[in-house]
């Protein structure tokens, strides 16, 4: 009995030894774990469909009080740091997404750049340097991952590549521009509609907007109004895609929305 005290408390002495790291999304956790593996204690300000200013102490505070929080240049993380910062002084913030090219989209700069591989290829170098300046003597180990994960993503590009290339489903409808730089990358052409129901006036000029584009496809946010999307969809005899952009397995989620776009 004594014995399995004494690794117990080992085993948890060994967690809180870890550095650990906030970051806003849980694509970012898969990210840094195909990276590091298992290094660090990685925690997830938005990893359940509880709305952060909903949730209790006992998980905001370990969200504030981890070493480093690694932001995705969303507009929403100033207020994370705000409270971050107002219980931590020492936490340090750091932007992953510097010095990348990013588009600007209805307007306003789109930072949703993780749903591109190549631009995720940009994403990966910027949480390399951040993780070895953590911890420099794992550097041989986090670059030996990371050049695996760059193999990997070279494959999954290809393999979206051929399946997109072969589609003939490449005009699409959306509410938000959280697709904008998959459809880039891939040469799909994104109609952006009004986040809203639609009226009796505008169902004729959509029809026919539809039938002109051969728009076949809709994709909303995973989470929003299916009502609403399907009010939309079932005049112009098109199909529902729902995609959450964020989710942890960003490879199987990239795959998903291929197949659900090729799909007839």
């Amino acid at each position: 009995m004594f014995k399995i005290l004494m690794l117990l408390l080992l085993s948890i002495s060994f967690s809180y030894s870890k550095i650990h790291i906030t970051v806003t999304l849980p694509v970012q956790k898969y990210f840094i774990e195909k990276i590091t593996k298992k290094d660090f204690v990685i925690h997830v300000v938005e990893d359940t469909y509880t709305k952060f200013d909903k949730k209790n102490k006992n998980i905001v505070d370990p969200l504030a009080y981890s070493k480093v929080y690694l932001t995705m240049a969303l507009d929403r993380e100033k207020k994370y740091i705000d409270i971050f910062k107002s219980k931590n002084r020492y936490i340090k913030i750091k932007d992953l997404t510097h010095n990348i090219k990013k588009d600007f989209t209805n307007g306003k700069i789109n930072p949703y750049i993780w749903i591109d591989p190549l631009k995720v290829r940009e994403l990966l170098k910027n949480t390399l340097d951040e993780l070895i300046e953590l911890k420099s003597y794992r550097k041989d180990f986090f670059i030996k991952n990371y050049n695996t994960f760059l193999n990997e993503i070279d494959k999954i590009f290809l393999y979206i590549k051929g399946r997109l290339d072969k589609s003939e489903s490449y005009n699409i409808f959306v509410y938000e521009p959280y697709w904008h730089y998959f459809a880039k990358r891939f040469r799909l052409n994104l109609y952006y509609k009004e986040n809203r129901y639609t009226t009796l006036d505008e169902i004729s000029f959509i029809i026919k907007f539809a039938r002109k584009n051969d728009i076949r496809k809709l994709i909303i946010e995973k989470g929003t109004s299916y009502e609403q999307a399907r009010s939309l969809v079932s005049h112009i005899n098109a199909s529902i895609v729902e995609h959450d952009l964020n989710a942890y397995e960003w490879r199987s989620n990239l795959y998903f929305l291929t197949r659900e776009i090729t799909k007839k």
